[in-house]
This record gives structure tokens, sequence and C-alpha cells, in this order.
């Protein structure tokens, strides 16, 4: 398809290819060959008139005027051998052979009547060269391919035009022939009917090739009528050479000028015009089209369209010999005067025979464009929306592959950008989805003409849209005028609506590789899902960064689920240590996967297990690892006043079976409950607190510690603190950061430590950092702290040092982040794309939990 001529609403394919038939023949080459035609036609006839059809000159015009026009022929036919392929070029390669042999053979005749002035016997070696040149043509036309059905057509038609030929043929010279040549022996009369009926064969195969409507009929009827003319030449010299009375100078010869001279004609015509037949569905044809590629020669196989467009009269063309067959014959028997009663009956008879297949031949042919009418629309229907006119997926598809082949090969641009409606379900759920249909319409209308013409909008279906730009284009500047399109209301039954679009861009330069196709509509729709996820009503630009949460489940889900039942998560530690003497106060226990050593993002691994249901196993896995390794350190390191963190997810502070399933780890690895801390979120304490109170209280029957982690990030009253028994808060990262830099920061945490001593919670601050952060909490009475000014997160064996260590005033000296300690910096937030799930630094991993 050719990007710069779609109109948009159908595919190229079905845009018929108006005038390129009648346009090959006003090329130069052909008017200039017809004019030497002409002018050898009147020279011939002007030399007969003059001096006589019996005169030296005549014969000596008529003689070089048809070696010309046969030379001609085979230079002609030689130069379309060189613009064809394939079947077409074998075809025109005989015809070339078989004017070539004609030329031949007219040299002889030449020599022998101009040069040794002598007339030429009825039987010479001439004649083997004019008979060479029937039967190569017959092979040249020869038909192939095709169905059964269609074969056994095309041979019943071949048998009406043969037969009628013969009939006329016979009429008028056969039967002459016959009874005038039979002196002349056995080889004479042979030789005189070979002429005429290979004639015969030759043009029932033109003819039948120009009645089954092939792609080029054109061609073909010109090659039809250079056959006739020969035809009659041929059936001229043989009655004239049966009754002795043939002069070479007589209007005979300008039947054999006039053939050869349309052979050449055809042979210059150009092939069919590039994409012309291959849109259409079939090949050249075998003559430039004399013919379709379905054999060697010409194929009857008609063309989707031409073989239902031909009109009623080429249809009856097999029919036309026949008729002039009963027209001769019945003037025969009229002139000889026997039977005539008969002859009128039989004529009679048979124009009413053709007259009832001239009806029923009209009424498959209008049955037939009722069918190729009915096709057409089928066909758009395949590639057009039926609502919105706009092409459908299946068109755009075929577009974009052809953009990209196209980048592919010239480095040509190109953009695709798929446009999703925003909150559209509203539209059709409180105004119906008729109006829902006519915002669909309009929203299309809108789009098409915020782009060039030469752009495709397609619609996807429902509320999805996609544009595919194409060449030298802004496509970030051609996206944003789509965004900005659908900004006005729309005026739809009575009311105001205004619908937004989310738009995902996906750009290949001319300096990029060409993606395939479906890579290149996937980066579209990843970027359409990051525009939604922005904030909707805009454009996003998609990055080989970007990936759909969903895309990276699909890889991750069996995964992880067998690492939670096999015990494949690792539990690494952090401590949280008591600011004024410097001692280990707890040990953090966080969750870290590692596939094939590469870890995985650990907020990402967390929400997968929430969506997958593992949360529960995790967390009791989590616990377990914790309690091990507590009783471990306890009893190397006599550290019986150590205690061991874990975070827990809002969901089972709802479990009643939770505490139970505490109770019996403390009690598998001979713990103290009273040495284990259960983080919980803010989100454990949103619209559930009446059934975590429960749970609460009953851990804290056991002796536990209940915190709660990141307090000012979620969405918990005051009142809340309250409503179920806590020990102690975490002040998140945010409020730490700039305590050293910031006074409002510094009077924010310092108005947080006022409210945990009031409420009688101890406070712990964590992402600390940098000693003066250190120092400043510790001015403002702080009393335990996190972060990595003490430790990064590490596997339980490289704490043996700090946790036997004696209490100290100051912090002990940062660890180096290295190893298999987690590397610093701030988790990104508000990014307009999910990334893929890899080692994302953070100051504060948790462990599990949905929002960490």
């Amino acid at each position: 398809m050719r990007s710069s001529e779609r109109s948009g609403s159908i595919p190229d394919q079905l845009v018929p290819d108006t005038g390129g038939a009648r346009s090959r023949w006003l090329r130069a080459p052909v008017i200039v060959a017809g004019v030497c035609v002409a002018l050898l036609v009147v020279g011939g006839l002007v030399a007969t008139v003059i001096g006589g059809a019996d005169s030296f000159g005549a014969s000596a015009v008529s003689d070089l005027g048809q070696l010309v026009a046969a030379l001609g022929a085979t230079v002609a036919a030689a130069v379309g051998v060189g613009r064809r392929a394939g079947a077409a070029r074998r075809a025109w390669l005989l015809v070339a052979v078989a004017c070539g042999a004609w030329t031949a053979g007219q040299l002889i005749w030449c020599y022998v009547e101009l040069v040794r002035r002598d007339e030429v016997p009825q039987v010479s070696i001439a004649d083997l060269f004019f008979l060479s040149f029937t039967a190569v043509m017959a092979f040249a036309v020869w038909p192939s391919g095709g169905r059964h059905t269609d074969r056994l057509r095309t041979l019943l038609d071949a048998f009406i035009i043969g037969m009628s030929l013969f009939a006329i043929s016979w009429a008028t010279t056969i039967n002459h022939v016959t009874s005038e040549t039979v002196s002349a022996g056995a080889l004479g009369v042979v030789i005189n009917l070979a002429y005429p009926c290979g004639d015969i064969v030759v043009l029932t195969i033109v003819l039948l090739g120009a009645s089954r409507g092939t792609h080029e009929r054109s061609s073909l009827t010109v090659v039809a009528a250079a056959m006739a003319l020969i035809a009659v030449s041929d059936g001229c010299y043989a009655y004239l050479s049966a009754s002795s009375a043939f002069d070479s100078g007589s209007v005979t010869g300008l039947g054999w000028i006039a053939g050869f001279g349309l052979i050449g004609c055809a042979a210059l015509a150009g092939p069919p015009a590039p994409g012309s037949a291959t849109r259409s569905g079939s090949g050249p044809g075998a003559l430039s089209g004399v013919g379709s590629a379905a054999g060697a020669g010409i194929s009857f196989q008609p063309g989707p369209r031409q073989g239902a467009q031909r009109g009623s009269a080429t249809s009856m063309l097999p029919y036309l010999p026949l008729a002039v067959a009963l027209i001769i014959i019945a003037a025969n028997r009229y002139r000889d005067g026997s039977d005539r009663v008969t002859a009128i009956v039989v004529v009679l008879t048979f124009i009413g025979v053709l007259i009832r297949q001239c009806l029923t031949i009209r009424d498959n042919v209008t049955l037939t464009r009722h069918l190729e009418n009915r096709e057409r629309d089928l066909q758009r229907q395949a590639f057009a929306d039926q609502l919105t006119g706009l092409p459908n997926r299946a068109l755009l598809t075929d577009r974009v592959a052809h953009a990209l082949e196209q980048h592919r090969r010239n480095l040509r641009p190109l953009a695709l950008l798929f446009v999703d409606l925003d909150d559209f379900k509203a539209v059709n759920d409180t105004l119906g989805h008729p109006v829902g249909d006519e915002l669909v319409i309009r929203v299309g209308e809108r789009l098409r003409g915020a782009v060039r013409a030469s752009d495709t909008v397609a619609r996807f279906g429902g509320d999805e849209f996609a544009v595919l730009l194409e060449g030298d284009s802004d496509a970030v500047e051609a996206g944003s005028r789509l965004v900005e399109c659908l900004r006005p209301a729309f005026l739809l039954a009575g009311e105001q609506l205004s619908v937004g679009a989310s738009i995902g861009l996906a750009e290949v330069t001319g300096e990029q590789d060409t993606p395939a196709l479906d890579e290149l509509f996937s980066r579209a729709d990843i970027a359409m899902y990051a525009a939604k996820r922005s904030g909707k009503g805009q454009l996003a630009l998609y990055e080989s960064s970007m990936v759909l949460p969903e895309a990276a489940d699909l890889h991750y889900r069996p995964l992880l689920i067998d690492a939670v039942q096999a015990g494949d998560i690792d539990c690494v530690f952090q401590p949280i240590i008591e600011l004024r003497s410097g001692r280990v106060y707890a040990m953090e226990a966080l969750a870290r996967w590692n596939i094939d050593g590469q870890p995985v993002a650990q907020e990402y691994f967390i929400k997968l297990a929430g969506r997958l249901g593992l949360l529960t196993a995790l967390t009791d896995f989590m616990v377990d690892r914790a309690c091990a390794q507590l009783a471990e350190w306890s009893t190397r390191l006599r550290r019986d006043d150590l205690r061991v963190c874990v975070n827990v997810p809002p969901e089972l502070m709802t479990d009643q079976d939770f505490p139970d399933r505490i109770a019996i780890m403390a009690k598998r690895h001979g713990l103290d409950a009273a040495s284990l801390i259960l983080e919980i979120t803010e989100d454990a304490l949103i619209g559930a607190t009446g059934a975590a109170a429960p749970v609460a209280d009953r851990l804290r029957a056991m002796g536990l510690q209940l915190w709660l982690d990141d307090i000012g990030t979620g969405y918990s009253s005051l009142l809340s603190l309250r409503q179920i028994s806590l020990q102690a808060v975490k002040i998140d990262i945010a409020f730490v950061a700039n305590i050293h830099t910031d006074p409002e920061a510094a009077r924010l945490l310092r108005a947080l430590l006022a409210l945990g001593r009031d409420l009688d919670l101890a406070v712990v601050a964590e992402g600390v950092e940098l000693p003066e952060q250190a120092q400043m909490l510790r001015s403002l009475g702080c009393e335990l702290v996190q972060g990595f000014l003490y430790a990064h997160p590490a596997p339980a064996a490289g704490f043996d040092d700090l946790l036997g260590s004696p209490a100290a005033e100051t912090p002990p000296t940062p660890r180096r982040r290295s190893g298999p300690t987690a590397t610093s910096g701030r988790t990104s937030r508000g990014s307009t794309a999910a990334s893929a799930p890899r080692p994302r630094s953070t100051r504060k991993t948790p462990s599990p939990r949905p929002e960490s």
C-alpha cells in the first residue's frame, strides 16, 4: 500500500486502478509502430491499385512490407521479453521465435521472387517457416491451470469456437482447396490445409482467452485481431493458390502486414502498472497480459473483479463465430437453391438458441455483479469499523507492517499512538450506550481532524483508538494535539460531556533498529498505561525501562510461588539502636528474594505476594526464621535482652489463628514471646479496627510488643492509635531526612516525639544516615534509631561484632555498603511508568507487607 495515497477508510486493495490499461496504449513506441504499420499498409494498397496485383512493383512493395512487418514484430517481441518476467517472459519469447520463423520464410520468399525473379513453387522450403509460426504461436498462447470445472467450460467454449471457425473456413476455403489441389499431390493438399487449420487453432485459443475476461483483455484483443487478419490472408492465399490465381502483389499481403504490425504493438505495450495486478489478487499476464501468470501462456482465469465485471458482449464472444458460420452456411445453401426451407429452419433454430444463451448469460452477469458488489461490501466491512467508518485493527495492522518495512528498507521514521478514553464506562453507565456510541463517533472525527491526511486513525474497539504517523513529523507535538483536541466538551443528548484521553506514544526514528510488529504494539500499549497511571489526560512517550506489571507478573508469579513453598526467601537483618547507649535494642528481619543470584526488587515481590495470596505463608516463614536466629544469637552471644522485629501485613491483624501460630513458633525455638516485636502499618487501623483489636489484645497478652510502622504516611486518625494496644511508633524517613538543615522539619519531628511521649509510646526514628541527624535526634530526646549510619541490612552472620560489643556513648562506625548489604538512595515515586522488577535502593527496606 502507498501511505501517501491512502484515504484512511478502506484498504488500497479495494480501490480500483482506473485508466491503467488505456494509458499503456498511449505510449510513444506503440504510436510510432502503429504509424509505421499504417504506412506499410497504405503503401501496399497504393502499389496494388496503381501497378496491378501482377506487377513486379506491387509484388516488391507487398513482399518487402511483409518482411519489414514480420521483422519488426520479432524485434518488438524480443524487447517485450526483456520487460517482463515469469510466465509472461516465456510467452513473449515464444512469440519472438514464431515471428522470427515467419521472417525467415518471408526472406526466402523475397529472395526467390525479387532477386531470382522466379515464381515460388506451391510447396517450398518457405512453407516450413510459415507453418512454424502457427505452431509456435499455438504454444505461446496455450492455456494452463485452473479448476476442473473451469477447464471443462473452457473446452466447451473452445469446441464451439473451433467448430464454428472450421465451418466458416470449410465453406469459404477448405472445401475449395481440397477439390482444386488434388492434382498437386498429398503434400500440396496437406500444406494448403495446414494454413487455415493452424490459424483456426491459434485464433480459437486467442478468442477464448478474450472471452474469459483476463486481466489484460486489451492486449489479448489486439493479438486476436492480428491472428484474425493473418488467418484471413492465409485463407485467401490457400484459396487463390488452389485456383492458381495468387499474385504476390494482391491485397492478400496487406492482412499479413497489418497482423504482424498489431503483434508488434501489443509487444511494445508496457506490462501492467506496478501493483495494479497484484492488488487485485493476480499476477501479470503471460503476454504482458495477453493472459495471466497462471501458466506459460494465456490464463483463462479471470481476475477477482474483471471476472465479475466483464459484460455480456464479451461473454457472448465464443458464439460470435457460430453466428457467422450459420449465416455463411445458410447463404451458401440458399444460393445453391437446395432445401432452402431446411436452411431457414436451421438458422432460425440456432438464432433462438443464441438468444436463449444470451439471456442466460445476461442473467449470470447480473448475478455475478451482485455477488461482486456484495463481496466488495464484505471486504470493506473486514477492513473498516462499522460504527465510525475508520480503519479497524486488521487494516491498521497491515499499514503498520508496511510502515515498518519502509523503515527497514529506507529508514523512514514512524510513530504509533494508542488512545484510550478516560472514564468512558461512566458515560455508558449513566447516559446509555447510544450516547456512548455517538461519543465514540465524535471522538473519531476529532482525532481524524487533528492529524495529517496521510496519517491513519483507526478504531481498535470500544473506546480505544490508534494513530499511525509516517514520515518526518513531530510525533510528540502530534500526540499533544490529540490530547488537546479532546479537551473541549462534547454536546450529546443535551449534556455537556468532557472526556479526556490517555495516549501512549511509541516512536521509531531513522536511527533506531526496526522493531517487530508485536513489539511496536506492545510499546505503545505500555506507554498508554503509563499515561493512565500518571493521572489520565496525559501523553506518555515509551521508554525502554517501562514494563506492564501484568507482564512482569507472568514471569515472576510461578517463581515466587515455588520460592515461598520451598523456603527460598532470604532473611536479612538491620539493627535498631538505643541512641543514648549505642547498644542494639532489636534486630528487624527483612525479606529478600534472589533469582540466579540477581535480586528482585523487594517492593515489587512483596506486592506480588499480596496479589497471589502468599503474604500469610511468607510472614509465617519470616517469623519462624527470625525466631530461630534470635534463639541462636541469645545462646551463642548471651544476649537475653535482644529482641527481633518482623513486619506483619494488615490482613493478619484480623486473622484469629495468627496469635496461636506465633505462640507455636516461639515455643518451638524456646523463646519468650516478649522478645518478639510485630510491626504493623497504619493500613491495619483503617476500617478493621474492631476485628484487629481482639487479635492485638491476644498478642499483647502473650507478651509481644506491637509497633506502628511509618507513622504519618498513612490515613489513620490519632484516635486509632489508642484503639489497639501499641507500645511504639516508627517515624518514617521523610520526617528525618532534613532535620539537620530544615528548622521546620525539626519542629515537626519535635511535635511527633512529644506526641509519642504523651501517649506513652516509644518512638523509633528511621532513615538515620548522618551523624548530624543522630545528634539532632539525641537533643530532641529520641530513644531508638535505625538507619545506614549504623548498619545496612545484611545476613545474620555479619552482626556478631555489633551484637557482642559493649555499650557505647557514641554510634558505631558506619559499615561499608558492600557485600550483601543494601545500597542507599530514595525510592522514586510518582513515575509515569511501572519499572521492571530489579534491585532498587531504599534507605529502609521492610519485610513482607503490601506497602513497603
